[in-house]
């Protein structure tokens, strides 16, 4: 029986994480269709009979209903695989025998031995008592519970919980999740529902009350695969003691998770201030500066300016303040106070502390921008820098992603969102790898994540911009019109959708709609995108119009402010009659030499 091919990128199985993914995002799947699917995949492309599937998930159990029990499971799977068993595409029955996995299926977190027929077999990371066989395992740390009716003003429990992180996030063989995702989960969640949530294996928790002028502290590390605690801790301490204990949790904690040699604790300087208000003001504008909401972000600026005001060493609080006005100042208020705030705070936190990962990340976000003409290069550095510091910053790597894409490094640009994928339980990858499918032309993967992106973030404007985008490309005029028309409704003047808009008038034989959108583009207020890319669909609009050197005088723009995917420009079609211009060939070639595609880079 034939069956169509997949792109590689629809179908993951974690075996670490024990999780089933489509298109990034997680499928819940009940334990014995996994099991199935694992089974299968260790004998891809072979027939496996019934009666193997059978002894394989039910063992010695001889009171079940074998037939019923087989289909069940098998229709499950499909279900969750998007497959079908009339036109399979994953799995294909054998009549009268059993079943064969065909589809392709991206393996993460297990080892590949050949098996005697000389094909790859799957092994998993954890072995029947639990223990793990060298692969990585996952972690996250929440915020302790406080077991009294007084509120945390001193920001003791997110405090302690992200110490704990700073200090793991380099444990060789574990991915523990950043702080940042564990901000809001339900308090009512048991441990094994929030790793299920989160996509980790391990969960620390605990809680903490104040008794007799001590802080008491109760803390565990449940491992959700044996449900039950591998690790426990309860002591009293003073406040001044904290630090020390956090620095003794963590070697326990590395122990338990069998990493004997700890974490790489070199000698830095204290990233919390010891100041009670100067913490406590940190930690309240810590917690909300990824809200997206402008009010929000005026109250992390607020929290974190006192946060400095009362300690000016405080360089972690100064590093997040300079990311929250540069953040301010793109997304939300164009006022050069923002930037000129972001940029003395940037410069502090590393004056004060020249290691700081969140330091490195602030620079590289006011490096890559249009204040500073986007430094690909002096950004890409920073973020290397920061990640070297500390593994597990989803920021850097979706930063480091979207920089390499913008360069026409598409294949190294994938695998940093990739990297960073384990610290973003939200996304199982983040959402701008839109843009290398995008400008990679793989039109399908492009619009199954702009549907997930959309679902996860409804208020983001950036899925509007890209979902007309592969209808375009692609001729499906109806379909792109639906979405210009949705994306117009929301953002009616912003230059980026109307200079979109122009594009799509053009594909479709309309050069004056398509020019009076150019016109109207060139005089609308700020977009909530880079310009880059609308000087880059202006080129496209006027190449497809008849218009050569305009358009290219327009594609040169795009270029020197930030938008250099030369990959993309010699296959967008928009761009074909620019391609037979001599400055066209000369520009690939200078950009080809300053972003070769090769590792260096990296």
């Amino acid at each position: 029986m034939g069956h169509s091919k997949q792109s590689t990128g629809e179908v993951e199985v974690d075996l670490g994480r024990y999780e089933l993914r489509r298109f990034g995002r997680r499928i819940k799947l009940e334990k014995k269709p996994m099991e199935l699917l694992i089974f299968l995949l260790e004998r891809r492309e072979q027939m496996v009979s019934r009666e193997d599937i059978v002894k394989k998930l039910w063992r010695s159990d001889l009171f079940i209903d074998t037939e019923k029990n087989v289909n069940n499971v098998v229709r499950k799977l499909r279900t969750a695989l998007g497959d079908s068993a009339d036109t399979p595409r994953f799995l294909e029955t054998v009549v009268g025998k059993g079943y064969r996995f065909v589809g392709p299926v991206r393996v993460i977190d297990a080892k590949f031995p050949l098996s005697d027929s000389g094909r790859s077999s799957v092994r998993s990371n954890v072995r029947k008592d639990g223990s793990e066989s060298g692969e990585r395992s996952s972690l996250a740390v929440l915020p302790l519970l406080l077991l009294e009716k007084a509120t945390d003003d001193q920001g003791l429990c997110l405090g302690f919980a992200d110490a704990l992180v700073s200090l793991l996030g380099n444990l060789s063989g574990v991915d523990v999740l950043p702080t940042s995702a564990v901000l809001n989960l339900p308090l009512e969640l048991t441990p094994s529902e929030i790793a299920s949530r989160l996509g980790v294996r391990f969960v620390v928790h605990g809680a903490i009350q104040m008794s007799k002028e001590q802080w008491r502290l109760s803390l565990e590390m449940f491992d959700t695969y044996l449900q039950r605690p591998s690790f426990t801790k309860k002591c009293d301490i003073y406040m001044d003691r904290l630090a020390s204990l956090e620095g003794d949790i963590a070697k326990q904690i590395s122990r338990a998770l069998n990493r004997p040699h700890g974490p790489a604790m070199v000698e830095q300087r204290p990233r919390y201030s010891r100041d009670p208000m100067a913490y406590a003001e940190f930690m309240r504008g810590y917690r909300i500066t990824a809200s997206g909401d402008a009010s929000m972000m005026d109250k992390a600026s607020h929290h974190l300016t006192n946060a400095v005001t009362r300690d000016p060493t405080f360089a972690l609080a100064h590093a997040t303040l300079s990311l929250a006005c540069t953040t301010r100042h793109f997304e939300f208020d164009p006022a050069s106070v923002w930037l000129e705030k972001a940029e003395f705070h940037c410069r502090r936190a590393l004056e004060i502390d020249a290691n700081l990962p969140e330091g490195h990340v602030a620079r590289a976000f006011l490096l890559w921008g249009p204040s500073k003409n986007f430094q690909h290069l002096e950004a890409i550095a920073d973020l290397k820098r920061a990640l070297a510091l500390q593994n597990n910053l989803p920021h850097a790597y979706n930063r480091l992603g979207t920089i390499l894409a913008h360069i026409g490094l598409l294949d190294h640009a994938r695998e940093m969102f990739e990297r960073g994928r384990p610290f973003q339980p939200k996304m199982a990858v983040s959402p701008s790898i839109v843009q290398v499918y995008v400008w990679g032309q793989e039109y399908d993967l492009a619009r199954q994540q702009i549907q997930i992106w959309r679902a996860e973030s409804p208020g983001n404007k950036y899925p509007l911009y890209f979902a007309p985008y592969p209808a375009m490309m692609t001729g499906d005029w109806k379909g792109a019109s639906r979405l210009m028309d949705e994306a117009l409704q929301l953002v009616p003047d912003d230059p980026l959708i109307i200079s979109l808009q122009g594009l799509l008038h053009a594909l479709m034989g309309n050069g004056e709609a398509a020019i009076a959108c150019v016109t109207r583009a060139c005089s609308s207020p700020k977009s909530f995108g880079h310009a880059h890319h609308t000087y880059h669909q202006i080129a496209c609009t006027l190449a497809l119009t008849g218009r050569r050197e305009t358009a290219f005088e327009w594609l040169e723009r795009s270029v020197s402010t930030g938008f250099a995917c030369w990959p993309f420009f010699l296959k967008d079609p928009c761009l074909a009659s620019l391609r037979s211009l001599p400055e066209f060939e000369l520009l690939i070639t200078a950009l080809q030499a300053k972003y070769p595609d090769h590792l260096g880079l990296l």
